[in-house]
């Protein structure tokens, strides 16, 4: 064999060698610099940024945003367009969904203001009766025993002991009536469904749809039913709301009837009346539902910060 043709097979054999190398060079140094840089770790989230980031499917967008950060190589507070437009879009979904927060806490605000205003209402009327008794008890002891007294003094203590007789009967009579009426009163129920009603799950068909500026908050109602970060329990948000009312005897009725009371839903035909005691129940539990939903405002916080 020619001494050229030797040299020319040698040369092509060391190109495909080099050639043939470089996939398996380029690999390696891809997986140094993930063990470097660390990317193949997880993402450094408190437990509240990650179930927000969860809640919103966000988590690919801050899972390549990290990714960015620890690739990126130009100088400190530069960023690249692709790290910029992932930046913009997490901040409009979370500020996106801090306002549908906004939404649910305002429209529980109103329904507390509506059964605030019931309850008052209420309680008016009921104080207005025990006066009139209250006021008609007074009189009539009085006037009673005003007649009794020269009974006594004229010879005739029967006919005042009578007096007094009928003076005590009547007075026991118009005390039993207060004790019902302080117990007693109620109103046709009114205003619109509160957000209850998806607490308890209830069965919403003969409700109205939802009209094209109303908010259908979906991620804050999985909020409710997710469990806590860090819960020893294990037991969603929902589930240790209905159990703290039930300790605290806001709801010793299970009923559907009751918990349709509770959440003001009317199915088509039925008319409820609602008293003072279940519009308190009403009142303890819708700030509590508030209260529980504000907590996704914090984790939202929580994400905007490990993004920034």
């Amino acid at each position: 064999m020619p001494l050229t043709m030797i040299k020319n097979i040698t040369a092509i054999a060391c190109a495909l060698s080099v050639f043939l190398a470089q996939p398996v060079c380029a690999l390696e140094r891809i997986q140094s610099t993930n063990s470097e840089t660390g990317l193949g770790s997880a993402i450094p989230l408190t437990p509240g940024a990650k179930e927000a980031a969860q809640l919103l499917g966000l988590m690919p967008y801050v899972q390549k945003l990290y990714e960015l950060k620890a690739t990126h190589n130009s100088e400190p507070g530069v960023m690249s367009d692709e790290q910029l437009a992932l930046r913009v879009q997490l901040l409009d979904k979370i500020l996106e969904q801090s306002l549908e927060v906004r939404v649910v806490a305002d429209r529980i605000d109103r329904e507390l203001a509506w059964t605030y205003t019931g309850k008052g209402m209420l309680e008016g009327q009921r104080q207005k009766r025990l006066n009139y008794l209250f006021t008609a008890n007074f009189m009539q002891g009085g006037i009673l025993g005003v007649l009794s007294g020269p009974q006594f003094l004229s010879g005739h203590p029967n006919t005042g002991g009578e007096l007094l007789l009928v003076a005590s009967s009547v007075g026991l009579l118009l005390s039993s009536l207060s004790l019902v009426a302080s117990r007693s009163g109620t109103k046709k129920m009114d205003g619109e469904q509160t957000v209850l009603a998806d607490v308890y799950s209830l069965n919403q068909s003969g409700s109205n749809p939802l009209t094209p500026g109303e908010h259908d908050p979906v991620v804050v109602m999985k909020f409710l039913n997710s469990v806590p970060p860090n819960s020893i329990e294990r037991k969603t948000r929902k589930e240790a709301l209905i159990e703290a009312w039930k300790k605290g005897k806001y709801l010793r009725d299970h009923s559907e009837t009751h918990l349709n009371k509770l959440a003001v839903v009317t199915p088509p035909g039925t008319k409820y009346r609602e008293d003072i005691k279940l519009l308190g129940d009403r009142i303890r539990m819708l700030y509590d539902v508030q209260w529980t939903i504000e907590q996704l405002d914090s984790e939202l916080l929580e994400l905007m910060r490990a993004t920034n």
